[in-house]
C-alpha cells in the first residue's frame, strides 16, 4: 500500500456501474465492450460467465467462474462476498485500467455505489440501460416500477437500447426518462456504443485524448483554459450543459502543486489532484462530447 493510503500506485481505478432492469441489454453492451476494449486491461464483473459471449479467439483461459481473454480483460462471477471481489483485484500486482460491473436486473445502482468508492478504486459513473419497448409498461407495474425509478433516479447517463422494436421510436420511454433524472439520454442499437462514452480513462489513456463517436452521433469540442485557479476550473466543470455526455482532461491549476483531473460522466463531476503523474501530462483543455441532436427531436 502506498504511503497517502491507496493501492498500487496511488491512482484509484474507475470503476463503472451498468445497470438496468431485466432485458434492457446490459449483457449485449458488456460484449460489444469486451471485444472493443482498445487496449484497455478491463476488469468485468456479471452475475453468470457464462452470459458473456466473446468471439472464441478471444478467449485465453476459462476456468468456469473466470474468463480471461487475450486482449487483458478478465470477466467474474460476482462472489457471493462483494467484499472479497473486490479485494481479489486489489490484489492483481498489475492494477487494471478500469472495472466494469453489470448490476442484477433488479438492482439498485444507489445500494452498490458506495463500494465503488472504497480503497483503490472511485466511481466513475452510473450508467443504466433502459427498452425503450418495454420501460413505460413495466414502470406501470407493482414493485417492478418503483426498481426501475430508483435506477433512473441514480443514473449519471442512460442508454436508451431497442428503439427500433418502438412504434414511436422510443419517445414515450425519452419522456419517462426524463421524469426520472437529468441524465443524457444516448440511443443505443445492438450494443453498440463507443466505449470511451461509457468508462473512464486509464492510466494508460491520456486524458486529454478526444473521443472518437461514430460520424452523426456526437459533437467532439475543446475548451481551452487559460491561467486558472482549482475554483475557477471547479466552476467552469459546474457550468457545463445539461447535455454533455463525457468531459475529460488533465490540467494545471495556478494554486495547485500538481495536475488536476477532469471527468464529467453524464451528471457526475470528478475533480482531483493527481500527485501521481508528472506535471508534463498536463495540457490547458477540456475535450467535451455532446450528442448530435435527433432530427425527430
Amino acid at each position: 500500500m502506498s504511503p497517502d493510503g491507496m493501492l498500487w500506485d496511488g491512482r484509484r481505478v474507475p470503476f463503472t456501474l451498468l445497470g438496468g432492469y431485466l432485458g434492457a441489454g446490459k449483457t449485449t453492451i458488456i460484449n460489444h465492450m469486451v471485444r472493443n476494449a482498445g487496449g484497455r486491461k478491463i476488469v468485468v464483473l456479471v452475475n453468470d460467465v457464462a452470459a458473456v459471449n466473446v468471439d472464441a479467439a478471444l478467449i485465453a483461459d476459462h476456468d468456469g467462474t473466470t474468463l480471461s481473454l487475450t486482449n487483458g480483460c478478465v470477466c467474474c462471477a460476482i462472489a457471493d462476498d462483494f467484499a472479497r471481489t473486490l479485494e481479489q483485484i486489489r490484489e492483481i500486482p498489475d492494477p487494471p485500467d478500469q472495472v466494469l460491473m453489470e448490476l442484477s436486473g433488479v438492482g439498485e445502482p444507489a445500494r452498490v455505489a458506495p463500494w465503488a468508492s472504497t480503497a483503490g478504486f472511485r466511481l466513475d459513473g452510473v450508467v443504466v440501460v433502459a427498452d425503450a419497448d418495454q420501460i413505460v409498461d413495466l414502470s406501470s407495474r407493482q414493485y417492478v416500477g418503483d426498481t426501475i425509478s430508483a435506477q433512473l433516479v441514480a443514473a449519471d447517463l442512460v442508454l436508451l437500447s431497442k428503439t427500433d422494436l418502438a412504434d414511436d421510436g422510443g419517445a414515450a420511454a425519452r419522456s419517462l426518462i426524463n421524469g426520472h433524472t437529468s441524465a443524457p439520454v444516448l440511443e443505443v442499437l445492438d450494443g453498440d456504443v463507443d466505449i470511451d462514452l461509457v468508462l473512464g480513462t486509464g492510466r494508460d489513456q491520456a486524458a486529454v485524448s478526444p473521443i472518437s463517436g461514430r460520424p452523426g452521433r456526437y459533437d467532439t469540442s475543446v475548451i481551452e483554459l487559460g491561467a486558472a485557479t482549482r475554483q475557477e476550473l471547479v466552476d467552469l466543470v459546474e457550468a457545463l450543459p445539461a447535455d454533455v455526455v463525457r468531459a475529460k482532461g488533465l490540467v494545471w491549476c495556478d494554486d495547485l502543486d500538481a495536475p488536476v483531473e477532469v471527468h464529467v460522466v453524464g451528471r457526475r463531476r470528478t475533480i482531483r489532484l493527481r500527485r501521481d503523474l508528472p506535471v508534463g501530462r498536463a495540457a490547458q483543455r477540456l475535450i467535451v462530447i455532446t450528442p448530435v441532436p435527433r432530427r425527430d427531436a
